[in-house]
This record gives C-alpha cells, sequence and structure tokens, in this order.
C-alpha cells in the first residue's frame, strides 16, 4: 500500500476532502473509533493487522503506510 493509498483510506474515513501524506490523522479530526476503522479496512482489504498503538504511533499515512509494507514482509516471511 503507498502512502498516497493510505491517505486516501485516511481522508475517507475522516470524511474529508484532502490531507497530505505527512498529515497526522489525529490532527484531522481522527479518533479511537475513526481509528478502528482505518485499522479494520487494512485487515479486511489487504490482510495486514496493527494496532491502534501502531496507528497512534503512525499516525500519517507515510508512517502508516510503511509500516503496513513492514507487516505485509513480515507476514510473508512467516508463512514460508
Amino acid at each position: 500500500m503507498t502512502p498516497f493509498e493510505m491517505m486516501r483510506l485516511m481522508a475517507r474515513t475522516l470524511d474529508i476532502d484532502h490531507m497530505e501524506t505527512d498529515d497526522s490523522f489525529f490532527e484531522f479530526g481522527g479518533n479511537s473509533l475513526l481509528a478502528w476503522q482505518v485499522i479494520v479496512e487494512l485487515e479486511e482489504r489487504y490482510g495486514v493487522r496493527i494496532s491502534l498503538l501502531d496507528l497512534v504511533r503512525s499516525p500519517t499515512p507515510d508512517q502508516l503506510a510503511a509500516l503496513v509494507a513492514d507487516r505485509g514482509k513480515l507476514d510473508s516471511t512467516a508463512n514460508r
């Protein structure tokens, strides 16, 4: 998942028209309920599990996309 795709997912969840890849999900009105929506969509669409703490620690599309990419690599090596 690219930072741009993550940005679109976050903006859609926040019901805003635009955000940048270095904008914080929480500074744009994100809260724990909206964060769970992002977490569930990531798992359902991309098969990557993250925690609420992961999103708190990586609140920008850039940071979260990098985390998801790393998790995807870890998951694929664990399945070998």
